[in-house]
């Protein structure tokens, strides 16, 4: 769920709210659900919000009834591609200044190698060094210039790097010994990590 404005958008596995069809992904603006064009062709699993622009990301391949693999931005009319999108699921995103971190399944984003964490700055897919050489990306944070990265990984290029991380804009690096079980979600609290 996230907030625009006074409208609230909420995505998932559902396929109508308000007893109509919203296929995945619906606006509440404090009295009514409304529908975003046609919705997406299966589950929204993550939203982002830059500007007045609201982000998808999730295991769909079509919004509004057109190609959009795996995430995609809707302007408050229309639904469009971020370049050539995902080459998998999408799972989490965090908004740093106008650039959006994607984080999932993938490893590829608009027809680059990023290993399951890409930065989309308007425009382009960028990679984040080696990514992970492994599992998946489910929650990205960040605190100052760093981003920190959350999942079931456990490598990243040559080092070992255990299901958590740090990206200092240069290299990624493990906290520590990392955990020893899948990350779901990071998130932070002043100066704290969670």
């Amino acid at each position: 769920m996230v907030m625009v404005g006074s409208n609230l958008f909420v995505g998932g596995l559902f396929t109508d709210a308000g007893s109509a069809t919203r296929n995945f992904i619906a606006r509440w603006s404090g009295s009514a659900w409304f529908s975003l064009g046609t919705g997406m062709n299966d589950y929204v699993y993550t939203l982002a919000v830059i500007g007045s622009d609201l982000y998808a990301g999730g295991e769909f391949t079509t919004a509004g009834g057109n190609s959009a693999n795996y995430i995609a931005r809707w302007n408050g009319t229309t639904w469009n591609t971020l370049g050539t999108g995902t080459s998998d699921y999408v799972y989490a995103m965090h908004v740093v200044s106008t650039n959006l971190y994607v984080g999932g399944a993938f490893t590829d984003a608009g027809g680059s190698t990023v290993n399951r964490i890409a930065r989309w700055n308007g425009s382009t897919w960028s990679a984040l060094g080696n990514g992970f050489g492994n599992g998946v990306v489910y929650g990205i944070a960040s605190m100052g210039s760093d981003i920190y990265a959350g999942g079931t990984f456990t490598s990243s290029g040559i080092l070992t790097i255990n299901r958590i991380a740090r990206w200092n804009g240069s290299v990624w690096a493990e906290l520590e010994e990392g955990a020893n079980s899948t990350v779901r979600v990071v998130t932070l609290a002043g100066t704290n990590l969670y």
